[in-house]
């Protein structure tokens, strides 16, 4: 369905540190979608019955480039979404958060319960790093010109990874990101790759090296588990059981909150609004509307000592 905003623009943090914000819909409850660039055309659906304010955190889509690394961190994008928060005064809001961005959406979540309504967590990453994962995270240049793809190999010993980086940035999703994330090979024509890699923040040369130099190392081994239980918020998590995440993981991120269901969708990757649409907007509005899907699983709950 086409999407037509009906207001966007930029959330001024400090000088040199703007937030592209997009808003869509007209709903009495707002939904923040961190992640505006990749999901503002993909999460469409659901502006018909509610108001979707999406915006990208720092050094990402439309928002500022950040080069002191010094303020790029997991905290950092907890304080942005915030600071989005503050300028669109929204007392109390609910939240969805896809892969990384679950993470920011849940660390929220716990640090102001009172202002999260309900918070929907869609294939998030792992809630604590698993086993011996920390030591196996692949460099960041392995990821922008990763082995075994020919075809960026190509762009690259040409020279059009330097001289054209929109032309290479497009190439690196439809041949080695998407196919590498998704189950269906044809949802990968769903993803917004053209708007995507006009931005240069999301460059793989750039983006790469956000999360895997600077991002991940910061969060060392994390474990948001015990901060789970201060979320009162209901919350659904949504995992494709196809998606490189284990199925386990998500479970687990339900069964440390307070209040929360789990959505399986079989045969699913890392995207579920591209590989199953119907099933995943059918969950979410029945979720922001106020009531449980009908299939999503209770979890046993895991109490943690005081």
């Amino acid at each position: 369905m086409p999407i037509t905003p009906s207001s966007e623009g930029f959330v001024f943090v400090r000088p040199g540190l703007q937030l592209y914000f997009r808003v869509v819909g007209e709903g009495a409850t707002t939904i923040v979608v961190p992640n505006a660039n990749w999901l503002a055309e993909s999460l469409a659906p659901l502006a018909s019955g509610f108001r979707l304010l999406f915006f990208d955190p720092r050094s990402r889509g439309r928002s500022s480039a950040v080069m002191d690394g010094r303020h790029l961190s997991l905290e950092a994008d907890v304080q942005d979404l915030e600071a989005v928060r503050e300028f669109f005064g929204l007392e109390k809001m609910s939240v969805l958060g896809s892969s990384y961005h679950a993470a920011i959406t849940a660390c929220y979540a716990s640090e102001h319960p009172e202002r999260v309504e309900r918070m929907l967590l869609a294939c998030p990453i792992t809630p604590r790093i698993p086993g011996e994962w920390a030591n196996e995270l692949p460099s960041a240049e392995v990821l922008v010109r990763p082995p075994g793809v020919p075809r960026l190999a190509e762009l690259h010993e040409s020279g059009v990874e330097a001289s054209d980086p929109v032309a290479y940035c497009r190439a690196w999703f439809r041949q080695f990101l998407l196919p590498a994330q998704m189950s269906d090979p044809l949802a990968v024509e769903r993803f917004p790759v053209a708007d995507v890699a006009s931005f240069p923040n999301e460059w793989p040369q750039r983006t790469m090296r956000l999360y895997f130099e600077q991002i991940l190392p910061k969060m060392e081994r994390w474990d948001f588990r015990p901060k789970l239980a201060t979320i009162s918020a209901p919350t659904l998590v949504v995992q494709g059981t196809d998606d490189l995440v284990p199925i386990e993981a998500s479970r687990e991120w339900a069964a440390h909150l307070a209040d929360a269901r789990f959505l399986p969708l079989e045969d699913v990757g890392h995207y579920p609004f591209w590989e199953a649409p119907e099933d995943f907007f059918a969950a979410a509005n029945e979720f922001f509307a106020g009531r449980w899907p009908k299939v999503a699983e209770e979890i046993e709950r895991v109490e943690r000592p005081a």
